[in-house]
């Protein structure tokens, strides 16, 4: 066993590690991670801190106790160790090891040990020790059974971490992954904000839950660690059985080939829809229009955010019609939430237009047309990927709105998408040109837009959302239906201003030429 070659290995993931937190992607999963830690540390001290946890051991609720705290640290330890190591695993897989000199024992050795020695691990272990540790010298619990339960518990929570990252990992590796992922990820979220709304309405499907939960490996421990005999022994097989159940999917997943995605064709069509649609925009512009659309269609992120713009529609119009939740209150957050859908699919590209097409940037300026054709076409066809979705979320809107229909909301609500749809890729015309980022078009998560292109779709966002709401409290005739003709002053506004900012930043297009370069070719 090389244990030498085994620890320069390990020194190498922990300066990979460091490497990472340096760069934006790697400060941002620091963040969450941190955030995962504090939301932790709040839970503790709404709960009452160490001394409500105390009187609770004390009044016979220890295993409550247990199993608020073995349950949190381990989802928090799987889901912080997963975001720290995404992509790092996959650097330390057998695969990559093979070309060190080491054997099959010492890779083995190796890709588990890279995997542990993430800090979270030590800080994890340390707090159950404590507090199997806190409950026996209270009274409240074994301090043998605790131990093994916790060692135990320990390596499932490390084993149940390395199949979710082993699995992402895999999922990520098809063309459809980052989709999936980011569904799974918004399905949680609204899942997770509607578990106070289901447990009010339905007090027996909180009790039903907590039976289940009993079968999950945290439970299972802090059974064992509280109670004696017959549930102890029960709580210590709920956890053994969870491990080789895990251990055997990582098996399994780890033998798995690896996905490797096929080449794109080269084949090159000219009567595509691409081209059809472009020829909307004459014989000078119809070309770019083709292309810009292309680079848009064939970007996962687009896809994928394409596809959950109508349920986040769904999402902010529930969300922001509380606490009444009538067709009204519902009306009113539909009018923010249009625009924002509308936008929400091509903000990454819209705000930052030529952030994402690195050295090609310089063929707009050998064309045998003005340069300033590249801008004016790649937001024709932002507005065109984009504007569909007004369509979509205004069918949907007939067919589940409470009440009867009403045409003028609908007139108001489309008036509102085209508006916001507008103004938002007017805006996004001027950051494409004074704020812009080089970013990586394959990128499928992560922040990769300027200080401006953030300010342009959070602040924009925020603003469509809360205007309506304050209107309805200031002037409540701007967003009544029965003056439903005014909407069509906010679109007409928002098309005057988008056509002086195509104006305006097609001049200034021209003029910053060398600066923008320098950003999307990595100079500057």
């Amino acid at each position: 066993m090389n244990f030498e070659l085994i620890g320069e290995l390990i020194r190498l993931r922990y300066k990979l590690l460091w490497a990472r937190t340096r760069t934006r992607n790697g400060r941002i999963a620091l963040f969450i991670a941190g955030y995962l830690i504090l939301v932790l540390v709040l839970l503790l001290l709404g709960a009452g801190g160490l001394g409500a946890g105390m009187v609770a051991v004390q009044s016979g609720k220890a295993q409550k106790v247990a199993d608020i705290v073995l349950g949190s640290l381990f989802l928090e330890m799987m889901l912080a160790t997963v975001i720290m190591g995404f992509g790092l695993n996959a650097m330390f897989s057998d695969t990559e090891l093979r070309r060190y000199p080491v054997g099959a024992m010492e890779r083995w050795v190796t890709r588990h040990l890279v995997a542990l020695v993430d800090p979270f691990w030590f800080l994890g272990f340390v707090l159950e020790i404590g507090l199997v540790v806190g409950l026996y010298v209270v009274g409240a619990g074994s301090l043998g059974i605790g131990l093994v339960a916790v060692l135990l518990l320990f390596v499932a929570n490390y084993l149940a971490a390395r199949v979710f990252g082993v699995f992402v990992d895999r999922m990520m590796q098809h063309k459809i992954g980052s989709l999936v992922l980011m569904a799974a990820i918004f399905g949680v979220a609204l899942g997770a904000g509607q578990i106070p709304h289901i447990l009010k309405h339905n007090p027996a499907a909180g009790a039903e839950a907590a039976r289940f939960l009993r079968y999950t490996p945290p439970l299972g421990a802090a059974a064992a660690i509280t109670q004696s005999g017959f549930e102890a022994a029960a709580g210590l097989a709920i956890v053994v059985c969870w491990l080789v159940a895990l251990a055997a999917a990582l098996v399994a997943l780890e033998r798995r080939p690896a996905h490797r995605q096929k080449l794109p064709s080269t084949r090159i069509s000219f009567d595509s829809i691409y081209e059809r649609v472009g020829g909307w925009f004459g014989a000078e512009d119809a070309p770019l229009v083709a292309l810009w659309l292309r680079f848009y269609a064939r970007n996962t992120r687009f896809r994928m955010h394409v596809l959950l713009a109508l349920p986040i529609l769904g999402f902010l119009v529930y969300a922001f019609g509380k606490p009444r939740n009538d067709v009204h209150s519902l009306f009113i957050a539909a009018l923010g939430a249009f625009p924002v859908a509308t936008f929400l699919a091509t903000a990454r590209f819209s705000v930052n237009q030529f952030g994402y097409v690195g050295g090609a940037f310089r063929r707009y300026f050998l064309l045998p047309i003005d340069a300033r054709a590249a801008l004016r076409t790649g937001s024709y066809a932002s507005m065109l990927a984009g504007g569909p979705l007004i369509v979509v979320a205004a069918i949907a809107w007939a067919v589940l709105a409470p009440g009867p229909f009403d045409g003028r909301m609908l007139f108001m609500l489309v008036a509102s998408g085209i508006a916001g749809l507008l103004t938002l890729n007017g805006l996004g015309l001027w950051t494409s040109i004074l704020g812009p980022r080089r970013g990586n078009y394959n990128q499928n998560l992560g922040n990769d837009l300027s200080l401006a292109g953030n300010i342009v779709l959070i602040g924009g966002g925020i603003v469509c959302l809360s205007a309506p709401h304050v209107l309805a409290r200031i002037m409540p005739a701007l967003v009544s239906p029965k003056y439903w003709w005014l909407a069509i002053m906010p679109a007409a506004l928002a098309l005057l201003f988008y056509v002086f900012s195509l104006r305006a930043t097609g001049t200034l297009f021209r003029q910053r030429r060398e600066q923008l370069m320098a950003v999307v070719e990595g100079r500057g």
